[in-house]
């Protein structure tokens, strides 16, 4: 079971480099859409943006910052 969830984990993470995490969060929620159950995948696909955008803001402010006391 846990060879399983790794395979499928590393498929995703795949999936969301070669894709781009917003074109592969947008295709879950139009296949969604077809399937009927847009409620429950655009909360999860929200929060996890969300979250995305998060780490990316502050890596890169942090990234900055660094930038800017090597400098110093």
């Amino acid at each position: 079971m846990g060879v399983i969830l790794w395979i499928i984990a590393i498929v995703l993470f795949l999936a969301i480099i070669g894709l781009g995490w917003e074109t592969f969060f947008t295709g879950v929620l139009k296949g969604a859409d077809k399937i009927g159950i847009t409620p429950i995948i655009k909360n999860i696909t929200d929060s996890t943006r969300g979250t995305i955008n998060d780490i990316l803001s502050d890596s890169s402010q942090a990234t900055i910052e660094n930038t800017l006391n090597f400098n110093s």
